[in-house]
């Protein structure tokens, strides 16, 4: 079969299906089917397991692989001889230490079984990019599913938080736990992505369909966009305005008549929901001088003092199921910090944090690339993980693991994307 450009050999590799099904498949579907669950019915943090976490439990695990899990903490995942990539030797050891020396510190130490499980399975979340990686390599296309399953997390995660604040206990969703739906990164990177890719579809050209794909993209955005509005996400809507900004001078600069297209629609999208920017900015400011940055400096010296308190706790901390006296929640004693990086400090200790940064960074190297390919998704991707590791609790959430499984998945697809486009 002949392609005529470049564009059609493009979309028929991305789009071409395998003639026969295999655990890739299975696989890929079990992974999804968890997202949608996850999406109606899960909590991000579960006071306790329920068939819902169960039955998540279940189908991320099909999705993953036992095999892979395996291979991924005795071989770190090399196949075929190969060398890995900095980032994955980094994950390897990371994963390997805090499945190993955190719980013996914790079991040691005498914490509640329950709270170390709290802290094990969030944690395994993180590695979500190494175990997914055999799978988004045999089927890179299905990138566009796990990208699917994550707007439906935020899109449901935002409208359930607004039914519950506004129906309460005649809600289906209705729970006595704290769920803190709207703080997930889902709900900020579904936000985002519906915005630019909104602004992207008008850039392409004005026609009525684009005009109308623009307001329809529009209009969903609204649904998380409503649930940070109502909550007062101060990161989030400020991420939200840099985004937009962000974006708007980059097609300025790109293609300036476009651009003042996507202005004058974005101009119309404000006036016709009537949000008054100047009200919103002033409930923001309100609560600024009540809360302030929620003690966050206060956070990190009250770890640093547990931590501090002698050569071995220094060393490789708390141990999973380890708690302290936080000051940014009224002194209470809690099993997390509002910080990805004092967390793991706390938990594993020193060797447990140059283990981290090394797997992090490695990670945030790749979504710098990530950015530079796709302005419009990498910007989306970058802000709810930049939030989540330094000002958010939300990292502790499969949430979180799926954002980071994007930054691979995402570099794989476009990779085949450009290959097959100049093939």
């Amino acid at each position: 079969m002949a392609f005529n450009t470049v564009d059609e050999r493009r979309m028929s590799a991305l789009y071409r299906f395998p003639k026969s099904i295999d655990s890739y498949d299975y696989r890929a579907v079990s992974l999804f089917s968890c997202c949608i669950i996850y999406a109606l019915f899960g909590s991000p943090t579960p006071d306790q397991f329920s068939i819902t976490e169960i039955t998540i439990a279940v189908l991320l695990c099909l999705g993953v692989g036992i095999g892979r899990v395996r291979d991924t903490v005795l071989q770190g995942g090399v196949t075929g001889g190969m060398r890995p990539r900095f980032w994955k030797s980094a994950g390897h050891v990371f994963l390997v230490y805090g499945l190993s020396v955190p719980v013996i510190v914790g079991a040691m130490s005498g914490h509640d079984l329950s709270v170390m499980v709290r802290d094990i399975v969030p944690f395994i979340y993180l590695f979500l990019p190494l175990l997914c990686l055999p799978l988004i390599r045999a089927r890179p296309y299905y990138f566009r599913a796990i990208l699917v399953g994550i707007l439906i997390i935020g899109l449901m995660f935002s409208l359930r938080s607004v039914v519950m604040r506004f129906v309460g206990e005649c809600s289906i969703w209705c729970t006595d736990e704290l769920l803190y739906l709207e703080n997930m990164p889902t709900v900020l990177f579904s936000a985002l992505f519906l915005i630019g890719a909104a602004m992207s579809i008008v850039m392409r050209g004005i026609s009525l369909n684009r005009v109308l794909i623009f307001f329809c993209l529009m209009a969903l955005s609204l649904i998380p966009l409503a649930a940070m509005v109502l909550t007062l996400q101060r990161a989030s809507l400020g991420a939200v305005a840099i985004y937009i900004t962000l974006l708007s001078a980059f097609f300025i600069w790109k293609r300036p008549v476009r651009a003042s297209s996507v202005v004058f629609l974005l101009f119309i999208v404000f006036v016709c929901i009537g949000v008054s920017l100047q009200a919103l900015y002033g409930h923001l400011w309100d609560k600024t001088q009540k809360v302030g940055l929620n003690m966050r400096a206060e956070e990190f010296a009250a770890v640093w003092g547990v931590i501090t308190a002698d050569p071995l706790t220094f060393l490789f901390g708390l141990g999973w199921g380890g708690q302290f006296h936080s000051p940014a929640v009224g002194n209470l004693r809690v099993n997390f910090t509002h910080n990805f990086f004092s967390t793991v400090l706390l938990k594993t200790g020193a060797l447990g944090i140059i283990f981290c940064i090394s797997y992090i960074s490695g990670l945030l190297e790749r979504l710098s690339r990530v950015c530079m390919a796709h302005k419009v998704f990498g910007l989306a991707l970058a802000a709810p993980i930049l939030i989540d590791l330094t000002l958010y609790a939300s990292f502790k959430s499969l949430d979180f693991g799926l954002m980071l499984l994007l930054i691979s998945a995402s570099l794989i697809y476009f990779h085949q994307s450009n290959s097959e486009s100049v093939s």
